[in-house]
This record gives structure tokens, C-alpha cells and sequence, in this order.
């Protein structure tokens, strides 16, 4: 599981800090929420690292394999259950991250993604 953040503009840096700080996801099978963590919790595990003289390059982990949250133990999702992730903003002291997000400056580009991994098997019949 993996979440990948892009933001880019007048107003990155507090985007990368607020949206981290701020954002949880929550995966559900069926009706049940299994796994409940904070954005921080699921490193991107790729995507722009490093920096330079001039201007911050933000990233959410750092590139590679290895950097991608791994379960200890399987998820079983049994037959015919759906799965969800759902994702919520919960304020921290008095800034609120979506009314950043929804106030962004006309340059600020801001990109959201949550992804799983995995292996997929299926029953033979």
C-alpha cells in the first residue's frame, strides 16, 4: 500500500506538510475497516528524490522497492467481498487542509493517489 502526493506551486511545502499531517486512509473489506493510518504511514516508494541549489524538491519517501509499506501478514479478502479505501481530512489545531486545498493559488498543481500491491489469486473451479 502506497500513497503518492504531487504538489506543485506557490503553496507546495505547506501542502506536502499539512496533507501528511492531515489526511488518513482507511481500507475496508466488505462492511469492516481493516488497516486505519495516517498519509505518512504509506510512503510513495518512488517518484522525484533529491534536491537542488535553487528550488525544494518535496517528495513522500524515498525511491525504491524496498520503501513500499508491506504487510506483515496477508489481507484474506474472501469471495465476492469489495474492497475500499476511503479517504478522510481531520484538522490539526487550527489549519484546516482542505480549505488550503480548495483556496489554492491559480499556480498550485495537486495530485492525490493511493495505490495497493499485491498478488491476486482466485479460486479454481
Amino acid at each position: 500500500m502506497r500513497c503518492w502526493l504531487y504538489f506543485d506551486g506557490t503553496n507546495d511545502r505547506s501542502f506536502y506538510q499539512q496533507v501528511t499531517s492531515q489526511l488518513y486512509f482507511t481500507l475496508g473489506l466488505g462492511d469492516k475497516p481493516q488497516f486505519t493510518a495516517p498519509c505518512w504511514y504509506f510512503p510513495a516508494g518512488g517518484g522525484v528524490h533529491g534536491f537542488d541549489s535553487v528550488n525544494a524538491v518535496y517528495n513522500h519517501g524515498m525511491p525504491g522497492q524496498s520503501e513500499i509499506l508491506k504487510l506483515a501478514r496477508p489481507i484474506i479478502i474472501p469471495v465476492r467481498q469489495n474492497i475500499q479505501v476511503n479517504a478522510q481530512f481531520f484538522a490539526v489545531g487550527t489549519t484546516n487542509v482542505l480549505d488550503l486545498l480548495n483556496n489554492a493559488a491559480t499556480d498550485d498543481q495537486m495530485v492525490i493517489q493511493f495505490m495497493l500491491d499485491g498478488l491476486q489469486t482466485r479460486d479454481v473451479q
